[in-house]
């Protein structure tokens, strides 16, 4: 079953993302139920997906809206998927197409990590294509300079 995701979903989501997001130079500590809770199923811009299985969360997709300047036309930012091994292939990519088709969009688009073949071989069996792209962060300190001379 898929569904939107509610506040009693927080905690199971909170230990994914960390599991997801245990690779060197980020931050899994620095997700907690509350964050989750707040920022992901609390908050309007954001689409958030639950897989589950016997009653229990067993993957999620996450996204917001996105405007293609170049193609003139609405869609959704992936931002994080993840499914447990054992719950994979149940459709959370395409409910999430979904969501952006009622939302007028026409399009879903994510990043993959260099060297993550495994992501890349599956967004490709969906027939996704790869974008000619490098992906810019403007972080830290480099992000409050120029904030602060806007």
């Amino acid at each position: 079953m898929i569904r939107h995701a509610v506040a009693g979903d927080a905690a199971a989501l909170a230990a994914m993302l960390r599991d997801l997001n245990s690779e060197p130079g980020l931050h899994p500590d620095r997700i907690t139920p509350e964050s989750v809770a707040r920022d992901l199923i609390g908050d309007p811009r954001m689409t958030l997906l639950v897989g589950e299985i016997g009653g229990a969360a067993s993957g999620f997709v996450t996204a917001h809206p996105y405007y293609d300047s170049g193609a003139s036309r609405w869609g959704m930012i992936v931002n994080d998927l993840y499914v447990m091994p054992s719950a994979r292939r149940r459709g959370l990519i395409g409910a999430m197409a979904g969501e952006a088709l009622l939302a007028g969009g026409s399009f879903l688009w994510w990043d993959a990590d260099h060297g993550d073949a495994l992501a890349q071989a599956f967004h490709r069996s969906l027939g996704a294509v790869d974008e000619p792209t490098i992906s810019f962060l403007l972080d830290g300190a480099a992000f409050h300079r120029w904030a602060a001379s806007g």
